[in-house]
């Protein structure tokens, strides 16, 4: 199997070293160089432009920083669609705006290009072990064309609907993620404002009904030992809530408690927070409520 990446930072890289290790031949483009090197020096194939790439891999894949990027490396003088064939399968792994998406699909169609949208949940770690989540959106006899390459990088595939539906549920769930994170900080914050230990709440929250991913998962291995290392960060994180918004503004609908979430994670993004890990929200709300959460 061959599949070129375009895209080598934190999702698109760990993604690329995890198709060669299961034997994929990789073919990679980034304008970061140093990391193109590197990833040639695992056994990746380095193209000289987006066209260069499309031209020598039938599967494209496209981890970029926004939806922008993504139109430019497709429509550019040196873009995807200068090499794309008919048999090509662009999979688009951004987080991005669905509208933008159904529109970057209508063009390749009328080219007879293919595309999905596949964007991923689950972090860097999910993505070195091959087990994040995926949400494709797009022909359901494209999704079952990708899935044995998706299948190598995710372990959850899951095909829910037309063009543009992958990168919808994507921004509703972190929606949801960003708002379970900052409620649990809140009541964590204050649990030991008012003396209890972090650890016995997380025991109880944990074993209760107001148990999520983030008390599960991110309050015990990075709140709780103070440990941010950067894998998402919190602009991102405002990013695709902005997009989850903006898609409530489209149709019309208030979202009272997704709003109020949102201003917390833009008042941490104002103050310069946003190259931090998206779980350092909590150091704002332990600002505020002038207590640590410490294991």
């Amino acid at each position: 199997m061959r599949a070129g990446i375009i895209g080598l930072g934190n999702m698109g890289g760990r993604m690329a070293k995890r198709l060669l290790e299961q034997g994929v031949e990789v073919g990679i483009f980034d304008l970061n160089k140093d990391f193109v090197r590197s990833f040639v020096e695992l056994g990746a194939e380095e193209a000289e432009s987006p066209a260069d790439l499309a031209s020598k891999f039938q599967y494209i894949i496209t981890v970029l920083p926004n939806v922008f990027i993504v139109k430019e490396t497709l429509t550019g003088s040196e873009g995807l669609m200068k090499g794309l064939k008919p048999e090509s399968l662009l999979i688009e792994m951004t987080t991005s705006i669905p509208s933008v998406t159904k529109e970057l699909s209508g063009m390749l169609r009328k080219e007879g290009f293919r595309m999905i949208d596949a964007p991923v949940s689950g972090g860097v770690k999910k993505a070195e072990d091959g087990t994040l989540s995926i949400m494709v959106g797009g022909e359901e006899r494209d999704f079952d064309e990708a899935k044995p390459l998706l299948s190598l990088i995710g372990q959850n595939i899951f095909h829910v609907g037309e063009s543009g539906a992958g990168h919808t549920i994507k921004a509703l769930n972190n929606m949801i993620s960003a708002t379970t994170l900052a409620a649990t900080g809140e009541a964590m914050a204050l649990g030991v404002k008012l003396g209890l230990d972090p650890n016995k709440m997380l025991d109880v929250i944990n074993s209760s009904t107001g148990r999520s991913f983030s008390s599960d998962f991110k309050f015990p291995s990075q709140v709780l030992t103070r440990n941010f290392e950067v894998g998402f960060t919190l602009d991102l994180m405002v990013k695709d809530l902005k997009i989850a918004m903006s898609m409530a503004e489209e149709e019309k609908v208030p979202m009272f408690i997704s709003s109020a979430s949102f201003q917390l994670w833009k008042h941490a993004w104002s103050q310069g927070g946003g190259n931090q890990d998206h779980t350092a929200i909590i150091k704002y709300i332990e600002e505020m409520f002038g207590v640590e959460i410490k294991g």
